[in-house]
């Protein structure tokens, strides 16, 4: 069992109707050691119908050179009662936690690296690229985000000033909706010459379950050395779910 940790709320952004951003501080004699791309796991302490504790996985969007504070995304959605916990919490208030948790973290690679987000996996892939150990393959990096809603959730403005400037490429664009029987091949025609054996050494694909598989799956023949570490699914769970360790960063 996970050791229970605290920290407390200091800032909360409003950064659109139904989302907010929020940083915590740990407490000093416990600080928060993690590696971007990893998440948290915030304990509600409501507890379901099925008589199961309300927990879920928060993505670490903050850059991790500081292990004072973390920052936190939430998009409060329609009975999501960890998003609705979230979204009720007020400056000074506590929250339990365990991890950091996740493998989702950068290799030392030399060559090329895709980090792909689509919808609110943008908070994995955020952490990620600001993580120091991500430092050297910034500027051999493409980063790519594709959403439904540029109104929904984080804005692309508030991404881009958070973005290390120094990563190679950073592209912001539209998808189809959820669902939508083209949306696999919009991305795929984004992605254009990286779909290509020897394009990429490394990759990270956070996002749409129903798209991150697929991906993966491709680009492993295309020789990528990729595994399922590489992939966190916040919706549309793949029907063999990760263990704990590598369980999708929700926002519900």
């Amino acid at each position: 069992m996970a050791t229970p940790r605290f920290a407390t709320l200091v800032h909360v952004e409003a950064i659109a109707p139904e989302a907010r951003v929020l940083t915590f501080a740990t407490r000093p004699d416990d600080p928060l050691l993690f590696v971007g791309g990893q998440y948290l796991i915030v304990d509600t302490g409501l507890v379901a119908p099925s008589g199961k504790a309300v927990k879920r996985a928060y993505s670490l969007l903050s850059a991790d050179s500081d292990a004072a504070t973390f920052t936190l995304a939430s998009q409060r959605l329609p009975g999501g009662p960890g998003s609705g916990y979230l979204h009720a919490l007020s400056v000074g208030d506590e929250i339990k936690f365990s991890g950091p948790w996740g493998k989702m973290v950068p290799a030392d690679v030399t060559g090329r690296s895709l980090v792909l987000a689509t919808d609110t996996g943008i908070t994995a892939t955020l952490g990620l690229v600001r993580a120091q150990r991500f430092a050297t393959q910034r500027a051999r990096t493409r980063f790519v985000w594709l959403r439904a809603d540029p109104a929904a959730f984080l804005s692309e403005a508030f991404v881009r000033e958070r973005l290390p400037p120094e990563l190679g490429t950073i592209e912001i664009g539209r998808l189809p909706p959820a669902g939508h029987p083209e949306r696999l091949a919009h991305v795929r025609t984004w992605l254009g010459q990286d779909l290509s054996p020897g394009a990429l050494e490394q990759i990270f694909i956070a996002g749409d379950g129903a798209l991150n598989y697929a991906l993966l799956d491709e680009f492993v023949k295309l020789g990528v050395s990729a595994t399922r570490d590489n992939v966190e699914s916040f919706f549309n769970y793949p029907k063999k779910t990760a263990e704990p360790a590598t369980a999708p960063a929700a926002t519900t």
